[in-house]
């Protein structure tokens, strides 16, 4: 009669039966993942995504130069070529205006002549000619001489260096030495401008009026009518009174450099009395 296994036998070649299908289970677990098998029980593993491709980074487009920026610049250039022509040759002024302060009236006169013609364009043409002009009309015959013009060049250096006063006196002086001289619209000119310097409004004006009278025929006219216009409208008078001469120098001097601004003026004058 066969014998029946003990337990404990049996219990060992329940374990042995078993252990191949364990041992394959464990393998199954270690080595799925890497076969690609999911292991019992794991997520699936995620696909990984496909790296998106990006567009090459394009550079910023270059914005076309402002037109106002170009239009600035191209004004700033010719503002700057403008004041250089404007300037140019005043050292050439500077060397005539000694020789004219020197008494060199002849060689002056050249350096101004030549300076006229080489710079139209200097702010400072007009005093050369006027330089010009006065030294060919300013001239006397006789005992005088150039004694006058002289006179008038040592009024015009005082000047320049801010000595107002003694080149007041100086030509205070002249007009009693020389009452007639060509030169005394000039002196009287300038006693009326250093007069409105001084806020000596009544002075200014009364010297003013002797230059721009109709029988003096001088050049300085229209420029003493507006300085008693002036000045008659700075004493605070009426301005009806200063409108007669702004009248006067458009009526008289048409042509004048001062009459658009005097024009203009007598617009303003008119239009404040109409208020």
């Amino acid at each position: 009669m066969t014998r029946a296994p003990s337990g404990r036998n049996f219990r060992g070649s329940r374990r042995a039966e078993a252990a191949p299908g364990t041992l394959a289970a464990a393998l199954i677990l270690l080595v799925g993942p890497f076969w690609g098998a999911p292991a019992s029980g794991a997520p699936a593993p995620e696909k990984p995504t496909p790296p998106q491709i990006q567009p090459p980074l394009q550079p910023p487009p270059q914005s076309a130069p402002h037109p106002t920026v170009d239009a600035i610049r191209g004004i700033d250039f010719r503002l700057g070529v403008r004041v250089l022509q404007d300037s140019l040759g005043n050292s050439e002024f500077a060397v005539a205006r000694r020789l004219f302060q020197a008494g060199l009236f002849d060689s002056a006169a050249a350096e101004f002549q030549r300076f006229a013609a080489r710079f139209p364009r200097n702010l400072l043409v007009n005093d050369a000619l006027e330089h010009v002009y006065l030294i060919r009309e300013s001239r006397e015959r006789g005992a005088a001489g150039d004694d006058p013009l002289r006179i008038h060049a040592q009024v015009t250096t005082l000047r320049s260096e801010g000595l107002a006063d003694s080149a007041a006196a100086l030509v205070r002086s002249a007009l009693e030495r020389f009452p007639n001289a060509r030169l005394r619209h000039h002196w009287r000119y300038f006693l009326a401008e250093a007069a409105r310097d001084k806020g000596d409004h009544a002075a200014a004006i009364q010297f003013a009026l002797t230059v721009a009278d109709t029988t003096s025929r001088s050049r300085l006219a229209p420029y003493a009518l507006r300085l008693a216009g002036d000045e008659t409208i700075a004493m605070g008078e009426d301005p009806a009174k200063a409108l007669r001469f702004y009248q006067a120098l458009l009526e008289r001097y048409p042509n004048s450099p001062l009459a658009p601004p005097v024009r203009a003026q007598v617009l303003d004058i008119r239009k404040k009395l109409q208020l």
